[in-house]
């Protein structure tokens, strides 16, 4: 698991601030905390739920980030492109499009499709296909999709 720690210091790096040149201030990091867990609440409330809880002791940055590894770079990429008006810099455009497919990455991969059954006696048509169970219980459609569901 990745700490807020490195989430933040990754931010600020692609920001083009870095810890041997720029110190940052407990206020700015609070700050950036801050930014961090409303952005994941964001995303969470738009559907993009990667499992992060905002942590109780704020002032810890040590704290464990509950979010999958593969989402680290999408949400220090994010992060930095909302820090960085903050301090003064422009992103670069390698930055924006990094963080733009980061976030594209993290809706693909947790978004849910809903599955909605078919009402037995709808008429076929208007995207009621005519569909048959195997023995494996899968279903066979006879349309250009084919729906593979079982035990």
């Amino acid at each position: 698991m990745t700490t807020r720690a490195t989430i933040l210091s990754r931010a600020f790096a692609r920001i083009g601030i870095a810890d041997y040149v720029y110190a940052v201030n407990p206020e700015e990091r609070a700050d950036a905390r801050l930014t961090l867990d409303a952005m994941l609440s964001e995303w969470e409330a738009s559907g993009v739920d990667l499992g992060h809880t905002p942590a109780a002791d704020d002032d810890n940055d040590a704290v464990e980030m509950m979010t999958p590894t593969w989402a680290d770079q999408s949400v220090w990429s994010n992060l930095a492109l909302r820090l960085a008006p903050e301090f003064g810099k422009t992103p670069a455009g390698g930055l924006i499009k990094e963080a733009r497919r980061g976030y594209d990455l993290c809706v693909g991969k947790t978004q849910v499709i809903p599955t909605e059954a078919r009402i037995r006696g709808s008429l076929r048509g208007a995207g009621n296909r005519f569909y048959r169970t195997q023995p494996d219980g899968a279903v066979v459609t006879d349309g250009p999709y084919i729906v593979v569901s079982g035990s």
